[in-house]
């Protein structure tokens, strides 16, 4: 799982300031273009996707737009900068009047819960408080726990997406109890696809335990998704819980202004996704999706179950796999509904139970059996466990598979790594893309690995994804195989236009639902349609188990 580290204090309240909005201002675009202002030249708004020959046919006279004539289509390019890019509110909640639609609240039980409240505030008059307010604290004598649900919001793809909330926690300062912590849901036809975490108590300034603090979060990871923001307090237990409990205020969600790399002409701006058009502008390289929109019946062209040649049995999400049946487990792999039998067929945790007394276990919501690790002495020992490195160019256990035998598949290449010389890669290590005439997909699934059962365990990697930016395609995942059952782990869906964007990212998938089980970790590439030409394609490396004890 991949903490948000905390944006600095002053970069986060710099994103508070509401920035100058753009508009139109025809002479200044008029010498732009190079054109006199002789009331001859009349700008038309809504150019974007109309024929042209030339740029200046599209000029629409608003200053915070490049228009370019590209490939005979007016395209429209919104200037990153200071003076035209507006830092969004997607969401906002002061708790100072009405509460906002779709923000709801829940609690353990009726000893301690969240009231709005003017005792406390950092913006008046109210605030919302955690706690019992008739004594003011949540020293009642019972483990108390709430959590603040926040209404889905969709993330835009092309901007940086931070959390903002100001926190004053007058808690036990122990990180082992009192526990804060917000997550987010990523949402996928109504239900809940992954979770992220965004923040932890470990994250908490030191002063948001002596007054209000801002605290920030960064979604970037989660770009162009459906979130959930949920905030949560849980005390643990009954004990040394004489506080007076958690405030908060001030919770907004805000979408920045996206940062264009250099160039100089246009075709340092060129990414090869057939899905963006790009330019160069004074500000740097500017993009705009060509795909990812309705068509003129409403189907988003990035949607592989919507074309002619879509896979049998297409997918996009795990919600278009599920067939009611609570005896088996239903995923997308990749884009092919993938059906294994159900492990356990739970209906309450007790029909779960491993007989391991460093385990914990539950029934989730879809009959399968949890088991998570438990803390105490005697279970969590800490510690870490390669899997593959890759780096004596073998599968060092390994099994590959090549799904269609495109004789695109992953293997130990030399081209790029973060340790050694070797890397995992799937592709084509002469040419070094995966270009073939049809869908190519590859496994590569590891050997049976042992889940400690104390603690919490995850699995760690290096990834680089050089691949379309259509969400929908070039799908690489994670999976974890208990006793037959194939279940979802992690999605590049989840990154920025599902790539790593020119980089090597460090990537935590939490296991914390294994505790004690052996389970094999499968990794799976997939074009889903037919591979466009020259992308290099996807790597791994680094790949092992960590172990906490907190």
């Amino acid at each position: 799982m991949r903490h948000a580290k905390l944006i600095p204090l002053l970069a986060a309240s710099t994103l508070l300031a509401v920035l100058p909005a753009c508009g139109s201002d025809t002479t200044s675009k008029l010498i732009q273009v190079g054109d006199e202002h002789d009331a001859t030249h009349l700008f038309e708004p809504g150019t974007d996707g109309r024929e042209c020959n030339s740029s200046a046919a599209c000029e629409d006279g608003d200053l915070c737009t490049e228009n370019r004539c590209v490939e005979h289509t007016c395209r429209t390019f919104t200037l990153p900068t200071e003076e035209c890019c507006e830092t969004e509110t997607l969401f906002s909640e002061t708790f100072d009047g009405t509460i906002a639609d779709g923000v709801t609240f829940s609690q353990l039980n009726g000893d301690a819960g969240w009231h709005v409240l003017g005792g406390r505030n950092a913006s008046p008059p109210d605030a919302l408080y955690f706690g019992d307010p008739e004594r003011m604290t949540y020293n009642v004598g019972a483990h108390v726990a709430g959590e603040v649900r926040l209404p889905a919001v969709d993330l835009p793809r092309d901007r940086e997406t931070v959390l903002t909330l100001r926190l004053y926690a007058l808690i036990e300062t122990n990180p082992q109890y009192d526990l804060f912590d917000v997550v987010a849901d990523v949402m996928q036809d109504g239900q809940v696809a992954s979770t992220t975490t965004l923040l932890e108590k470990r994250d908490l300034p030191v002063d948001s335990y002596l007054g209000f603090a801002l605290v920030s979060a960064s979604l970037k990871d989660l770009a162009g998704s459906t979130v959930v923001v949920r905030i949560r307090f849980d005390s643990v237990d009954d004990l040394n819980n004489g506080y007076e409990g958690v405030w908060i205020d001030d919770i907004q969600l805000l979408a920045s202004c996206p940062l264009p790399a250099a160039c100089a002409v246009d075709a340092d701006c060129d990414d090869g996704d057939a899905c963006t058009a790009e330019v160069c502008a004074e500000v740097g390289c500017l993009a705009t999706n060509v795909c990812n929109l309705p068509d003129d019946n409403g189907t988003v062209e990035d949607d592989p179950c919507a074309k002619p040649d879509a896979p049998a049995d297409c997918c996009t999400s795990d919600a278009d796999c599920e067939d009611g049946n609570p005896a088996t487990v239903n995923v997308c792999d990749g884009a092919t509904c993938a059906v294994t039998l159900n492990p356990d067929m739970c209906v309450t945790a007790a029909d779960c139970d491993d007989a391991d007394v460093c385990t914990t276990e539950t029934c989730n919501a879809d009959g399968v059996c949890e088991f998570q690790g438990t803390i105490g002495a005697g279970c969590c020992v800490p510690g870490s466990q390669r899997i593959a490195d890759f780096d004596n160019e073998t599968l060092q256990g390994i099994y590959v598979t090549d799904n269609f035998e495109t004789g695109i598949f992953w293997t130990p290449d030399l081209t790029r790594s973060t340790s050694g010389k070797f890397s995992l890669y799937c592709g084509d290590p002469v040419t070094q893309t995966y270009t073939y005439d049809r869908r190519v997909k590859s496994s590569a699934t590891t050997r049976p690995l042992a889940i400690p059962s104390g603690g919490t365990t995850r699995l760690v990697f290096d990834l680089f994804k050089a691949t379309r930016t259509a969400i929908n395609y070039d799908v690489f995942q994670v999976f974890v195989q208990r006793d037959g059952a194939l279940l979802p782990a992690w999605s590049s869906k989840l990154l920025t236009n599902g790539t790593t964007n020119g980089a090597w990212q460090h990537i935590v998938v939490p296991l914390t639902a294994y505790a004690g089980q052996e389970v094999q970790l499968r990794f799976v590439f997939d074009s889903v349609g037919v591979p466009p030409e020259s992308f290099e394609g996807t790597y791994i490396d680094s790949l092992g188990l960590e172990t906490g004890c907190n």
